[in-house]
């Protein structure tokens, strides 16, 4: 239903927001329709009428089947999962949850992978949220870490799911669908079906491989903050600097982007001063800071001028003209 997205799903479901002028769903269809599938399975739930009414015959190439989750506003995706498990059995499946957008080159090294079930993963970095995982040193996923188990002290060695997934048939058939079976009957519908997944890995880690995505873009839509990030990292070469210039003060949202222009504080970096805020940061955040006169003394001392040559400002900045 996408709530977060405020009044861009408020009559629309998440995949046809746009991004940069062309909704979601379009984008994944114009990609799976140059691979050779037989069919793409989608499951519609808020506002789905409209889905299906868009797609309309665009898309005759992929042979498009529909499942409906009446109880979408009750339910999870493992509900909506379990409603297309007959689809799982029947053939090796792609699974891509549409409210994503990446780069082509994802679904051929999907593919391409020898690997019969595999899941992307990226590495964690700041901005990520969700379910991680955990994998060693042969790409095995040896635990799926859901958002209430996230340990910052374990941050560097979590990797991020993409929630592009490749299953085969027999994985599907014999454990997946099972499991996802009799989690929904012991827990519920309310659930996700990565649950499903961690218990699998359990029990044995060899069967679900992680991929690391490395360098490829993509993104997860959940907010505006979500899209308006999207729109700067997908956005078409002649736009590319208005969109990224639009985020100034966000660009540590784009970790590997080179900024030559940006204000940084030189002081920080390795320096001790970064591990004394974190042994800190409970005064900094819930504290009120000093005002200007301790701030002028403060000064004074650290570089060896007289207060009477020394003005505090209030935190506001500029980028150089």
């Amino acid at each position: 239903m996408g709530r977060r997205l405020g009044e861009y799903t408020k009559d629309n479901t998440k995949c046809m927001v746009p991004v940069n002028g062309v909704p979601l769903i379009d984008r994944l269809l114009g990609q799976l329709s140059r691979l050779k599938l037989d069919r793409v399975v989608i499951v519609v739930g808020y506002e789905g009428g409209k889905l299906v009414k868009h797609i309309g015959e665009l898309y005759t190439d992929l042979n498009i089947e529909f499942v409906e989750n009446p109880v979408y506003s009750r339910t999870n995706n493992i509900y909506s999962l379990w409603l297309a498990k007959d689809y799982l059995q029947q053939d090796d499946t792609i699974l891509v949850e549409s409210d994503l957008i990446f780069d082509d080159v994802l679904l051929n090294m999907l593919i391409d992978n020898p690997f019969p079930n595999l899941a992307l993963v990226s590495k964690y970095e700041t901005w990520m949220d969700g379910t991680m995982v955990r994998i060693d040193s042969d790409c095995n996923i040896v635990n799926f870490v859901p958002k209430d188990a996230f340990d910052y002290s374990n941050a560097g060695k979590y990797y991020k799911t993409v929630n592009i997934y490749k299953f085969s048939k027999e994985f599907s058939t014999r454990k997946y669908v099972p499991f996802l079976e009799a989690y929904t009957k012991a827990v519920g519908n309310n659930e996700y079906y990565e649950n499903v997944l961690r218990i699998i890995s359990f029990l044995n880690s060899s069967d679900l491989k992680a991929l690391p995505v490395t360098n490829a873009k993509w993104y997860e839509i959940d907010d505006k903050q979500d899209l308006d990030i999207a729109e700067a990292l997908f956005a078409e070469e002649k736009d590319i600097i208005r969109k990224y210039y639009g985020r100034f003060g966000g660009f540590w949202r784009f970790p590997k982007m080179l900024d030559f222009c940006y204000l940084v504080n030189p002081y920080f970096g390795e320096s001790r001063i970064v591990e004394e805020m974190k042994a800190n940061f409970g005064t900094l955040v819930l504290e009120y800071p000093s005002g200007l006169k301790v701030n002028t003394l403060l000064a004074s001392k650290c570089w060896g001028v007289k207060e009477d040559y020394i003005v505090p400002g209030n935190g506001a900045g500029h980028r150089p003209g």
